[in-house]
Order: C-alpha cells, then sequence, then structure tokens
C-alpha cells in the first residue's frame, strides 16, 4: 500500500503515556500513528526493535496485532507496563499503597551503591532501595511506574538541572524529592489503559526467526538503533540497572551496539525480517542522517545497500520541536529522517 507521510512540525504530545520513563531514541508517538492509522484493521504488526513499546502501544488504538521484541530488559519491563494496564485505577493505587506500606515497615534494605549514592538525596534513595525490594512483585504498569519514577527522582535531586532524556553533573546539595509521592502521581498520571492483543519479547532480535513463523507477518514497522550506536544501557538506564543490580556490561553486549559490527549485525536482522514477512508484506523503517568521524551518512542509503528488498520508496523529511535539536546544533546538522518502505 502507498502510505502517506505528512512532514511533521512537532513530535511531542505531552499527554501522551509514552513520557512514563525518558527512553532515549524512542520513535515519536505522532510519527507511529500517522504511519498505523493507515494500516488495515487486523493486521499482524511487528516492531523487532520495540524499545519503550511506542508502535507496540499506538499499533492497539487501531486494531492492529501488534508484537514488539527487545534485547534490553528495561525497554521489554516498559513495554509490558504500557500494555498491560489493569482497567480499575482503584486497584493500581490499592497496588501502590500496599507496596508503601510495606516498603516502609521494612527492617533492612538493600545496600546503595557509590555510583547511586552520589546521584540522589539520602531520603529519596533510601525510599527507592526500600521500594527496590518489591520490584519483581509489581505488576507490569507498576513495575514501568517505578522505573520511570527513579529517573524523573534522580532529575529532582539534581534541581532538575538535567534534560528529561540526558543525565548532566552531580549538582550539589541534593533536592530531597519525595520518591513515594511521585510514585502515586505517575500511576495517576499515565494511567491510560488499552484493549490488549499483543505480545513483547524479551530476545535478540538476530534471533527473531526462532520465535516468529515464516511468511506470518503483515508489516514490519520500527526506528532500528541508530548506527551511531547510541548506547541505549546509558543515561538514566543506568541509574535503574544500578539500583536493581542488573549487569550493565552484560546487558550491553548483547545490543547491537558497535559500529564496527553494525552492518553486518543489521544485515542478519534483515534477511530474517525478509523470511517472516508475508509475499506483499511492507517494512517500515524510520532512519535518519547521522554524523559518523565527521562523514554524515544518509540512513535510507545505508539500509537500502544491506537490504535482500528489491521493491522500495523513500521519503525523507525534516522537522523541528524535538529534544534532538540540542545535539543537531553541537553537530551542526538539521534533523532530517528518511522513511524506508520496502515490498516483498
Amino acid at each position: 500500500m502507498d502510505f502517506v507521510i505528512k512532514e511533521l512540525k512537532s513530535v511531542n504530545n505531552p499527554r501522551s503515556i509514552h513520557g512514563i520513563y525518558p527512553y532515549r531514541g524512542k520513535i515519536s508517538a505522532i510519527d507511529a500513528e500517522q504511519i498505523m492509522s493507515q494500516m488495515p484493521k487486523g493486521s499482524i504488526v511487528l516492531d523487532p526493535f520495540c524499545g519503550s513499546g511506542t508502535i507496540v502501544y499506538e499499533g492497539l488504538k487501531y486494531g492492529l496485532h501488534t508484537i514488539g521484541v527487545d534485547a534490553n530488559p528495561i525497554a521489554v519491563a516498559l513495554s509490558n507496563g504500557k500494555i498491560h494496564i489493569p482497567l480499575s485505577l482503584n486497584e493500581v493505587t490499592s497496588e501502590v499503597e500496599s507496596l508503601i506500606d510495606r516498603a516502609k515497615t521494612l527492617k533492612s534494605i538493600p545496600p546503595a551503591s557509590n555510583y547511586s549514592t552520589s546521584l540522589f538525596h539520602k531520603e529519596s534513595l533510601c525510599e527507592i532501595m526500600r521500594m527496590s525490594v518489591f520490584y519483581e512483585e509489581m505488576t507490569d504498569y507498576v513495575k514501568a511506574c517505578f522505573l520511570g519514577t527513579i529517573a524523573l527522582t534522580a532529575r529532582g535531586c539534581n534541581h532538575y538541572k538535567w534534560t528529561s532524556s540526558t543525565v548532566g553533573k552531580n549538582i550539589e546539595p541534593k533536592r530531597y524529592i519525595p520518591f513515594y509521592d511521585k510514585l502515586r502521581q505517575k500511576v495517576k498520571k499515565h494511567f491510560l489503559p488499552i484493549k490488549n492483543d499483543s505480545i513483547v519479547y524479551y530476545e535478540d532480535t538476530r534471533n527473531i526467526d526462532k520465535i516468529i513463523q515464516p511468511n506470518s507477518v503483515d508489516f514490519i514497522f520500527s526506528s532500528p538503533p541508530y548506527f551511531d550506536c547510541l548506547d541505549y544501557t546509558a543515561y538514566y538506564a543506568r541509574i535503574v540497572y544500578d539500583i536493581l543490580g542488573y549487569e550493565r556490561l552484560q546487558i550491553r553486549s548483547r545490543l547491537i551496539q558497535s559500529f564496527n559490527n553494525y552492518e553486518n549485525d543489521m544485515k542478519i536482522v534483515l534477511d530474517k525480517l525478509y523470511k517472516i514477512l508475508k509475499t506483499g508484506g511492507q517494512v517500515i523503517f524510520v532512519v535518519g542522517d547521522k554524523k559518523i568521524h565527521g562523514k554524515v551518512i544518509n540512513g535510507a542509503e545505508f539500509f537500502q545497500r544491506i537490504s535482500p528488498f528489491g521493491s522500495y520508496h523513500i521519503v525523507e523529511r525534516k522537522y523541528s520541536g524535538t529534544s534532538s535539536k540540542v545535539f543537531d546544533a553541537i553537530n551542526n546538522t538539521e534533523r532530517k529522517e528518511q522513511i524506508v518502505i520496502w515490498t516483498k
């Protein structure tokens, strides 16, 4: 099918559920909605690099059967949190209040690392560590809110000098942010339950043929990992991993993060995506220009060169209203993106 793709003057939607956590590099919900609203109802749509689940969630609004895959446990937790929201707000608030009560009465709590201790007010961190004891017991939505509140609290303890998506210098003295109260507010703010007909897999996309059957998907829609290899385990994610006791470097090693191997890894992925896509199905990749070692690389040209698909169409656009404009100014680049559409 021929998608109508309009230029976006803004990619921000402050009332969106996707503000639950400041996930780096996520596709705009407005962008996802524009494309998915044109797909036939009932289509099976796969996002092989689902990140925090923007495409997985937005597709449900249009009666699409969505599937997400990611090798980052934070991404999977956030995606599941968005699609598994209880229908009752009272149920959610009761769960949170019960967890807070239990956290307050703990006689001992896990020790915080030096890294986390350096970033938070001690009382805020104490509340976080108390709640972290019950992380595995939390329902998916509350887990996602818990992770987002950690990021919000870290930013607040540093007097909100950090941006919503990046971590800056430590600001002293630390400001006390009441974590329990912030968590209560977050579960209410992002409470946007949706009828769920989706699944999210914690899996390496290079092995996607192990979980998705051949010729079974109508559309593959994704914003793949940036080919300047943005570190999806850095920034606020590093704080979350530290608090939960995850081995960040081990997680990072599973992701497509190495520029030296990027082309080969993505070729493996594209070859496997070709096999699981139905004949006549389409792949939509939102990519963009990136500056690597002083050279600007056109994303569409890069992916087309390694693609197994014969028929393709490219739409290039630029837009404003994005948090990337600061980095564009530093790198002396314009915010340009290409939407590559392949047909099998």
